[in-house]
Formats: structure tokens, sequence, C-alpha cells
């Protein structure tokens, strides 16, 4: 009998466990890195999330991420937002999706407040996310909020809009595909600093490439074009040309743009 009631009494205790022994600290963790984008302070980000980081990025069509194009796009919240708040917020242990027990992640809800620095308009939007961790810092982690939407809200009434056009060589569509979606591709345009939003698409009639970006200003384009086409060291544009009709000819980037509305 006593020997039934303390199988019993272990049933009971392990499956009421609700909390894992790393599940406090590791909150703290994650907690600091909300104060990153709360205080605009990018290092503290970096010391927070490990550099083996996998991270599901809230940008349409970027999916998961790893830790150089995630702290692209941190670098780039921290230095154009101000006022940042995370409101309402609530932390929840995470659970092993086997086990159905606390692992040690963390979740967390809330509302994400603040405001552009280049247009001082203001945002507000419900967020979601979760973390799991290695060695004390962020090992994975996803964002789940309306990046589309923040855009909108905090973006300028008069965008600058380029349309770049991609004339693709027969049969290298794939080719193209891939280079632009790789890391140094089309996430580390849409990373770059005064860019708010972009979108790509192919059209199998024509076999050309369009993109759209949406700019701070064509300065800000021209800037990242010349940075893109003489410095950077990943040489992206150059083989994205070697499958274009005509090599760097078959890319034609239409900017200077006006009568921007927004419907």
């Amino acid at each position: 009998m006593k020997k039934l009631l303390l199988m019993v009494c272990l049933v009971v205790f392990f499956g009421c466990e609700t909390s894992h022994k790393d599940y406090e600290a590791n909150k703290k963790v994650a907690q600091q890195w909300v104060k990153a984008f709360e205080t605009s302070n990018f290092d503290l980000w970096k010391e927070v999330v490990s550099e083996d980081l996998l991270d599901q990025a809230p940008m349409y069509g970027m999916g998961q991420v790893n830790y150089d194009v995630s702290a692209q796009v941190a670098e780039f919240y921290t230095n154009n937002y101000r006022n940042v708040k995370f409101h309402n917020d609530t932390w929840l242990p995470g659970i092993d999706t086997v086990t159905m027990k606390p692992d040690g992640s963390v979740r967390a809800y809330g509302t994400w407040t603040g405001e552009s620095i280049s247009t001082g308009r203001t945002f507000s939007l419900d967020s979601y996310h979760y973390f799991t961790f290695k060695d004390g810092k962020i090992a994975s982690s996803g964002e789940f909020f309306d990046a589309t939407g923040m855009v909108n809200a905090v973006g300028p009434v008069d965008r600058k809009v380029v349309v770049a056009t991609l004339e693709v060589k027969k049969g290298k569509y794939q080719e193209v595909k891939d280079l632009l979606d790789s890391k140094d591709g089309l996430p580390t345009t849409r990373a770059y600093e005064g860019c708010s939003h972009l979108e790509a698409f192919f059209n199998e009639e024509t076999n050309k490439f369009f993109i759209i970006e949406h700019w701070d200003s064509f300065e800000s384009y021209q800037t990242y074009l010349d940075w893109r086409l003489n410095e950077d060291p990943s040489k992206i544009a150059q083989k994205v040309s070697s499958h274009l009709v005509g090599g760097s000819n078959g890319l034609v980037p239409h900017t200077n743009n006006i009568a921007y509305k927004f419907y």
C-alpha cells in the first residue's frame, strides 16, 4: 500500500511539473534581449545572443536566418527607432514537444510601441516571441508580428520606391532565385540602412524578376547601390549578373519615381 501511495505521489509530482530549473535564468536573458531594443543598445543584443543563432524573422519571405542577418536587422531597429517599449508582457515557460514538459525555453506575448526617428510616426503592434538557450545565450528565436503593418505605420507619407528588373537567361531562374534568397542577397538589402520594405517576384512569361524596394530617400538607395556594386565582399551582384541577359545590363533599376500614394 505504501509503495502504491509513493508511486501515485511521484506521478502527481512529475505530472504537475510546471517549470524547468533554468527557466528563471533564461527568462532574464530574454528580458535583456527586449531591453536591448527598448534602450537602443545593439551591444547588449550581441551580449545575449549566440553567434550560432537561428532566428525566425518577422519580415515576409525571409524565413529562418542566421546570426549575421539577424544582427543586421537588430542593428537597424536599434538605430532607427526610439521610445520603444514592450507593454502588457506575459512570460511563460516553453515545453519539449515530445515529453510535453518544460525544457528551459521561454515564450513571451506583449505589445511593442515606439517611434520612427526618421519620420516621427509611431507604431503599436502585438507580438509573440520564443527563445531557446545554450550556454546562457539565446540559441534560437522567433518573432511573430505584422512587420509590413509596422513599416506602413511609421513609413514616410511619400515613400521613395525603386523598382528593379532582372532579365534572366533561359534556364537560370533557380540560380538567380537561390542567390537572391541567400543571406547575402535580398535579406541583406532589406537590412541595409534606409530600406524600410522589400518584395520580389518572378514573371514566367517575360523571364524577369521584379524587385520592389521602399527607401527613406533615393540618396539612401544610391549609397546602397554603390556599396553593392563596389564594396560588397560577397560580390553577389556580379554573381547574379552572370545569369542575366546582357550581364550587368540585364539589371535595370527604376529610381526617382514620383507621385507615390498608398491605397
